[in-house]
């Protein structure tokens, strides 16, 4: 690792690496920006000029108090956020008869002093009813027990929520009731969240939450906000930690209320709150988890964007299986927090969806994980003259890294060039509270011949890219452009299957796309039967869409353009369909945009 600051171009900010070249000046040493070519005087030894692809710099040491303590041992903390609300009460058959820890019903058959039969009749006896509320503690039960076993150290803190927050903590002392008016007050709401004691760790609190967890009684409302904003608060005292929410209703109660909602501006409202739940986890490095029961809706399209930009979780699950999600959560821990990542592209080159068509792009990140991936995509400048030309990077396809002549000036003389840099900076805080920059240098070979870039075209790296980029235009409400990408991809792939294991990745990519697609067509025609549309323009092509067949590119433009014209795509437009986004949808493209190429390739080689 590298220590001070990198050396950064003064005009696109590209930093020195492996494949730049330092040039004399009479007695100055010069840099010209293998990316913008500008003219850049530096003062260096060999030593200090990278020699790999990849490279860290030190930017900031860490404090003497970190996440993982001055021992280095996990010292981070878990907040259980659960839902108890009358709710809960719900219950399924289980078969086989079970005596189930914390039921409550003895409490009951003490009062059946005779001993007479409580059976209905025609009643089942061969089975168990179990609740939602007896899945969920099961499941925290089996986590705590895991915790203590592996991670001793970590902490573990629980908060409840109905028509009031009540936080229990550790459990070692009186729990604290949140209700009235204070649900509604953002300050104090805060104010009490950073007040919470940091817990001890679970292996001294093991047993004491565990009482708790099976204490746990359902009833009442689910003011779901303001116990999210609590336990995040409680949570951002340790860098790195988890918030895991479990509900199975709606927001109703207090601040981030979601149900009821009239208009787009009352959903804007509660929009509002939860973005800034979001911002407020970023910022400390908390991951926010939301876990949903099946046959249940929360609207999960506002829930999971909290998850979903701190570098969660969100799923919808059987309660009987609460404890495999949990487990899954807790085994994939923050690695880094506050990532930035920085793109960078030679001048010849823009970065798509950027209205300035920057050869730079910026994503904020936040949270990561071992399996958090981030793509971006890049397309050539084009000049106005008709003789400029056109080139394709190798490996990108559709995306195609090409260079125009004059699209930075003459001096970068892109048409005698062969190869592209392309550059990546990730700043990051890791979990020892060190600041640093990763940076990433390569280049890549070019071509004039479409068919041979996309004869090099990773495809699980593409296939990742589109699902993502059509998940996130689902959650916004662009339901018509996310179809279409998912689309546009799925041609390019098909087109391209070479062997049998591109056919796999094909598939994977096909099933996983195509589930989003389906229910946003379902979404629509809905939409299309509100607003008196005719339901035959939405099945424009989409026999091809899951068959693979080839369309040419004036006939899919001509689709393109027939669906942007039926369905309006204003900002109102797209408030209503997140306001009315089924929650089957949001978990769909809230778990894809999640998608990695390393969980593609793998389905592809099951």
């Amino acid at each position: 690792m590298h220590t001070g600051d990198p050396v950064t171009c003064t005009d696109c900010k590209a930093m020195l690496s492996h494949i730049s070249k330092i040039t004399k000046d009479g007695e100055n040493q010069v840099w010209i920006c293998e990316y913008c070519g500008t003219s850049n005087p530096v003062d260096l030894v060999s030593e200090e000029i990278p020699a790999e692809a990849d490279v860290t710099y030190m930017i900031e040491p860490a404090p003497a108090t970190t996440a993982s303590g001055r021992s280095g041992k996990d010292e981070s903390l878990v907040v259980f956020c659960v839902d108890v609300s009358g709710s809960m009460c719900v219950s399924q058959e289980v078969p086989g008869t079970m005596r189930l820890k914390g039921n409550h019903s003895d409490r009951f058959n003490s009062l059946n002093t005779h001993g007479e039969n409580q059976w209905l009749h025609g009643q089942r006896r061969d089975v168990t009813y179990v609740t939602r509320l007896q899945g969920l503690q099961a499941a925290v039960d089996s986590q705590l027990q895991e915790l203590a076993k592996e991670h001793p150290n970590r902490r573990v803190a629980l908060v409840t929520f109905n028509s009031e927050v009540t936080v229990v903590g550790d459990g070692s002392g009186i729990p604290l009731t949140i209700a009235g008016e204070k649900l509604n007050s953002e300050d104090e709401l805060m104010r009490i969240g950073s007040e919470v004691m940091l817990p001890t760790s679970i292996e001294n609190s093991r047993d004491t939450l565990g009482k708790q967890i099976f204490a746990l009684e359902d009833g009442g409302q689910t003011a779901l906000g303001p116990a999210l904003l609590v336990s995040t608060v409680i949570a951002c005292q340790v860098p790195g930690s988890k918030v895991i929410i479990c509900t199975d209703g709606m927001a109703n109660t207090g601040l981030g209320n979601l149900d009821n909602l009239v208009t787009t501006e009352d959903f804007e409202v509660a929009s509002v709150f939860y973005q800034k739940v979001s911002t407020i986890a970023k910022s400390k490095g908390v991951s926010v988890s939301i876990l949903t029961i099946a046959g249940t809706e929360c609207r999960l399209v506002e829930l999971g964007r909290v998850a979903s930009q701190t570098g969660g979780q969100v799923n919808t699950v059987d309660p009987l299986k609460l404890t495999q999600e949990f487990g899954n959560i807790l085994a994939d821990p923050v690695i880094a927090t506050q990532v930035v990542a920085t793109f960078l592209v030679h001048k010849g080159l823009y970065i798509r969806n950027d209205a300035s068509k920057s050869s730079r792009a910026v994503k904020e990140v936040g949270n990561v994980s071992k399996g958090t991936e981030i793509t971006f995509e890049y397309g050539v400048r084009r000049t106005s003259s008709k003789s400029s030309a056109s080139t394709t990077a190798a490996g990108n396809s559709e995306a195609a890294a090409g260079v125009s002549s004059s699209a930075s000036g003459s001096e970068l003389k892109q048409d005698q060039l062969d190869e592209l840099p392309f550059q990546v900076h990730i700043s990051y805080i890791d979990l020892e509270g060190a600041k640093a920059v990763r940076v990433l240098t390569q280049t890549k070979p070019i071509t004039k011949e479409r068919k041979q870039a996309e004869m090099y075209m990773n495809m699980p790296i593409l296939s990742t890219h589109a699902i993502q980029k059509s998940s996130v235009m689902a959650v916004e409400g662009d339901y018509t452009p996310s179809r279409l990408n998912a689309y546009m991809y799925q041609r390019l792939f098909y087109r391209n299957v070479s062997d049998s294991k591109m056919m796999n990745q094909y598939s994977v990519y096909n099933k996983r796309s195509a589930s989003l697609a389906d229910k946003l067509l379902h979404e629509q025609k809905t939409e299309a039967q509100s607003s008196g549309l005719e339901l035959c323009d939405l099945d424009v092509e989409e026999s091809e869409m899951h068959t693979g067949d080839t369309v040419d590119a004036g006939k899919t433009k001509e689709t393109e353009s027939k669906m942007l014209k039926l369905f309006k795509n204003s900002s109102t437009a797209r408030a209503k369909r997140r306001m009315n986004c089924p929650d089957a949808v949001a978990q769909n493209a809230y778990v894809n945009a999640a998608s990695s190429s390393r969980a593609m390739e793998d389905d592809s080689d099951d």
